[in-house]
């Protein structure tokens, strides 16, 4: 037994560092990668707290792994778990609720923080995670009701379903600490933060596009007509001018606060035109362009390299290129050129 606790005990230790690393990661992804997107002030300061306070819990952890010190009333730990629902909140109510408006009174929901202080630790964390779960429901209902944008989601609807299935075992981790003990706590926790952690770094880097996807679907489920007073015929012609003619998909910087700046709109206004005139959102729109004149390339330019190709048409990796067109033509580029009779020199 004591064989297996220790083997355990370095396992979790493991855990542990890769999740400090993950946090690292996410915050560079985060911040310098997907600038593209428009993110609010409270949306990167609401992801920084969350980082934060899931590297301090995984502290946390690390110490009571090494230490005979009680978890459960260390007030700086319990502090962290009020902290970690409502970040998490704040920081995904931009992506899933349409048309947000940061308010002050949004920083109330870290009011029970206040209040942790006079509780005890067997009271504190079942508490906090009865919070969490408040949040998680919140968070259900808001992807059930993007059930019908499903064609935003097809590849990443496993790794969000994985993604809930860690979360629910968080919760139910937390709540029973008082009677599993800390020891039982302390692994499970510790473990399944950074198993979270893995999936959503393997989300952002496997489907870059996905905060792009979320918008999308969420202003195709909740618009209410935003064009209203303005000449959407007009707005079409020139949205395909900027398409056909002046090729903005070929930056590979364009999002779509970007185009709305351009059309002059605001971007849910942009958003519910794309949606409405073109059956489809803003990613998967710009990704059929790249696409379509990728699959124009392969067959004129022989000599071109998949990858430059690729790069040429807007995509900023040649993984985000053979993601995309095997998703929209079911096969790689190098099989659409051999299907095409093309040879590669």
């Amino acid at each position: 037994m004591e064989q297996f606790s220790a083997v355990a005990t370095v396992l979790t230790q493991w855990s542990i560092g890769f999740s400090m690393f993950a946090i690292v990661l996410l915050w560079m992804v985060y911040w310098w990668v997907f600038k593209p997107f428009d993110n609010t002030w409270l949306s990167r300061i609401a992801c920084a707290v969350m980082l934060v306070t899931l590297a301090g819990l995984q502290v946390y952890h690390w110490q009571a792994l090494n230490s005979t010190d009680p978890l459960f009333e260390a007030r700086g730990y319990l502090a962290f778990l009020f902290i970690a629902a409502p970040s998490f909140y704040l920081f995904s109510r931009e992506l899933l609720q349409f048309n947000s408006r940061n308010h002050p009174l949004l920083i109330l929901h870290f009011l029970p923080l206040a209040v942790s202080p006079l509780l005890a630790g067997v009271i504190a964390i079942p508490l906090a995670f009865c919070i969490g779960t408040g949040y998680a429901l919140w968070l259900c209902l808001a992807l059930f009701r993007l059930r019908d944008q499903r064609k935003y989601f097809q590849l990443e609807l496993l790794t969000f379903s994985v993604f809930a299935l860690i979360a629910l075992i968080i919760l139910l981790s937390g709540l029973l600490a008082p009677w599993l003990g800390e020891g039982v706590y302390i692994h499970t926790y510790a473990n399944l933060i950074s198993l979270a952690l893995f999936a959503v770094l393997y989300l952002q880097l496997r489907f870059p596009d996905i905060n792009q996807k979320t918008c999308d679907a969420v202003a195709a489920t909740y618009a209410a007509s935003t064009l209203k007073n303005t000449d959407c015929v007009a707005l079409v012609e020139r949205l395909n001018n900027l398409l056909l003619n002046e090729k903005i998909y070929r930056d590979e910087n364009l999002s779509l606060a970007g185009l709305a700046e351009l059309l002059e709109l605001s971007s849910h206004q942009t958003s519910e035109l794309i949606n409405t005139h073109f059956n489809l959102g803003f990613s998967r729109l710009i990704r059929q362009y790249r696409i379509n004149e990728a699959r124009q390339q392969l067959v004129d330019e022989p000599r071109s390299s998949v990858l430059s190709i690729g790069l040429a048409v807007g995509f900023s990796s040649q993984s985000n290129f053979y993601t995309a067109f095997r998703e929209l033509t079911g096969e790689t580029p190098g099989q659409f050129r051999k299907r095409m009779g093309v040879s590669e020199t």
